[in-house]
């Protein structure tokens, strides 16, 4: 009844913002102590008459972190609507809107850092943006665009945005970055604890084509089982796609580590959770010890 109720008041609140004005409703987006306030003008900034592109654009240029991301958050869910948008929204919400600009791939890889989204611990509070992996999702479809910027990113100190930089140049197929991409992709490719990893590693390498091949015979020698059976099909499905004809027996591996989707260079990875994310870690450093109970 308690979770109705809020839910009842937020849809009112929501309802309440769509009155305003486009500027008004993007200055909301900023980290203040109103709960809620910005994932209400969220909502509301989807379902004003216009697209609120330019005033999103600029607050890309905000010195507000928060403000940034949300904007940065938007206009790729408007440049790429998803196809189970509900009826009733404005007409323009059913369109590809505004461009991507090198200002919304910079501020989307900033959003690769281990951050306060969706999750804010330190406040106990929860917005419905998920920066990291959605900003993945539709940057991938632009890698090529934003070589250089992921380029650089591959240098991070922050292991998440170094990974996610690797991950959508892999799947986008940007093959010229293919050294670094397999530095920082590989080891994960390798049996460990961390969930999803070899997976979504496995496809990206995959899409990069054979220009990755020499780094994948080089990381050999020090491959453990899983690894190296990886490798094998990968140099395999460059030589001759392994789900086809001969080599169809050599999905077994790929099974093993896809789990629900059997091919790494098959569809469907736009709609694969990346929850797993939250326990990702540099797999070439030794496991942070868990805190001990008093």
């Amino acid at each position: 009844m308690l979770r109705r109720a809020a839910l009842v008041v937020l849809a009112l609140a929501t309802t309440a913002l769509a009155q305003v004005d486009a500027q008004t409703l993007v200055e909301h987006l900023r980290d203040d102590d109103r709960d809620w306030n910005a994932s209400r003008a969220m909502d509301a900034l989807g379902e004003l008459p216009a697209p609120p592109i330019t005033e999103l654009h600029a607050a890309l240029e905000s010195e507000d972190w928060q403000q940034r991301q949300l904007a940065a958050n938007l206009l790729w869910r408007f440049r790429h609507p998803p196809d189970w948008l509900w009826r009733g929204l404005p007409a323009w919400r059913y369109e590809p809107q505004g461009e991507v600009t090198t200002r919304l791939i910079a501020v989307t890889i900033e959003g690769f850092r281990h951050d306060r989204l969706p999750y804010d611990r330190q406040c106990d509070r929860y917005t419905y943006a998920f920066n990291a992996a959605e900003g993945f999702r539709h940057l991938r479809r632009h890698a090529k665009q934003a070589e250089p910027q992921l380029a650089e990113g591959l240098g991070s100190e922050d292991y998440q945005q170094k990974f996610l930089c690797a991950l959508t140049l892999g799947f986008g197929g940007v093959s010229s970055q293919a050294e670094g991409v397999a530095r920082v992709l590989l080891p994960h490719l390798r049996d460990n604890d961390i969930p999803e990893d070899a997976k979504w590693c496995t496809a990206a390498l995959l899409h990069l084509g054979p220009d990755v091949a020499p780094f994948l015979r080089a990381a050999v020698p020090e491959a453990d089982a899983q690894q190296a059976e990886l490798i094998k099909l990968l140099l395999l499905d460059f030589e001759q796609p392994i789900f086809m004809g001969e080599g169809a027996d050599a999905t077994r591996v790929y099974r093993c580590v896809a789990g629900s989707v059997l091919s790494p260079a098959g569809k469907g990875w736009g709609d694969v959770s990346m929850g797993w994310l939250h326990d990702l870690r540099d797999p070439t450093r030794p496991k942070p010890a868990s805190p001990s109970i008093p």
